[in-house]
């Protein structure tokens, strides 16, 4: 899953939400990571991994893997993370209650008033997340693209992540039947663990 997904998930607490989105930045064992974080962070840190896995051994997202030929299928897991966002976004209405605009607006704001608590690789990030609005714009396709491109460019050895949008079109309905079929599941996850 990707930003908006572990955005989503997490509680309303701005702290989880907050650690939900720091999970990205930060490595480490999780009695380490307290020292530096509120307990509310940390829930929302611990929260992330536990999707990350859930997410990782789910046997629609593993099928999802096993669509994408090679050369492309060793970062079958970086497109699926971004490509669920974009999914999300488009069937957004029927995984959240909350309007989808404001929900990110809401999450900039978050990333605005807590800014001195972020990552350092985060703090330098959110600004141009929020100015080039990456989490309202992965519903564009054309945006997943240049995702993947921006991404290919920075991995240090060559790869072929930049050119995998043509796997993207070849299985792009059976992608989205296996992202409709995981994410109900995955939801289910997370409210079991704060049941």
């Amino acid at each position: 899953m990707n930003y908006l997904a572990h955005l989503l998930l997490s509680s309303e607490d701005p702290d989880e939400r907050l650690g939900s989105l720091i999970a990205d930045f930060t490595r480490g064992r999780l009695e380490t990571l307290a020292k530096h974080y509120s307990p509310g962070v940390m829930r929302g840190i611990a929260l992330h991994r536990q999707v990350d896995r859930f997410t990782d051994d789910h046997p629609r997202v593993q099928r999802s893997r096993r669509r994408i030929a090679q050369p492309y299928r060793r970062y079958s897991g970086i497109m699926l993370d971004i490509l669920y966002d974009h999914f999300l976004s488009c069937y957004w209405g029927e995984f959240s209650r909350y309007d989808r605009r404001h929900f990110i607006q809401d999450v900039y704001r978050l990333l605005e008033q807590r800014r001195d608590e972020l990552p350092g690789p985060l703090k330098e990030l959110a600004p141009r997340m929020q100015r080039e609005d990456w989490l309202g714009s992965y519903r564009d396709l054309a945006v997943i693209e240049r995702v993947y491109q921006r991404m290919s460019s920075r991995m240090r050895q060559p790869n072929h992540l930049g050119g995998s949008m043509v796997e993207v079109h070849r299985h792009y309905s059976e992608l989205t039947e296996d992202f409709k079929a995981f994410f109900p599941e995955l939801v289910g996850f997370v409210a079991s663990k704060s049941s």
